[in-house]
């Protein structure tokens, strides 16, 4: 682990499971694999040393079976507004370099990190009605779960005292999707699992 850094963060995560996915229970993923788009968007703070005010970034990710099982892939897609030193430092962060929960942990279970790429990436928060999209990649629209009778808005959140990647979010209905050619992803799902929150992060992990 690295030394001492913090950033606050909103956060929005789309992945293949039921609503409110048993890998948070320590379950297996609803559908035998895992797969997943998430982003963040930076709001203040600062990773070894470097300032990472407003920087968006995404992870494209999948698992052939359950997370802790390994056998993982992934890739950073990183919004071009970051400088060169912003780029690396995020990468560094990803790989396991500064500690920090999922950001320590999910390193570990990868057999293929395939390389950082710049992509846009539109950002609107709005609690459970939040989307991003990584430009001609990926999108994730996040909305409210439904009641499948009444059609009314649904709203719940899980807590996880001990959680890795975030302690309390919202959980939400997503349809989204991933496209990435040279890493033969092809992902696409509605009315799936996602979550929404803000989180501050530490070398330990969320507070």
């Amino acid at each position: 682990m690295g030394d001492k850094w913090s950033f606050d963060a909103e956060y929005v995560q789309s992945c293949n499971c039921d609503y409110g996915c048993p890998c948070n229970f320590n379950g297996y993923p609803t559908k035998g694999h895992c797969e997943a788009l998430l982003a963040y968007r930076i709001t203040k703070g600062s990773v070894g040393g470097t300032k990472l005010d407003g920087v968006k970034f995404a992870l494209g990710l999948w698992w052939p079976k359950a997370i802790h099982e390994g056998g993982g892939s992934a890739r950073i897609y990183i919004d071009p507004s970051a400088s060169a030193q912003q780029k690396k430092t995020v990468e560094e962060l990803c790989s396991a370099k500064h500690g920090g929960g999922v950001f320590e942990i999910f390193p570990k279970t990868f057999s293929k990190v395939f390389p950082t790429k710049s992509a846009k990436i539109e950002w609107s928060f709005k609690g459970y009605d939040s989307r991003f999209a990584v430009d001609g990649l990926g999108e994730v629209k996040s909305s409210h779960i439904l009641n499948p009778v009444t059609n009314d808005p649904f709203e719940g959140q899980v807590l996880l005292p001990g959680g890795i990647g975030f302690k309390k979010a919202e959980v939400t209905s997503v349809d989204w999707w991933l496209k990435d050619a040279e890493a033969m992803w092809n992902m696409s799902h509605r009315k799936a699992n996602g979550h929404v929150t803000t989180v501050t992060f530490n070398e330990k992990g969320p507070a």
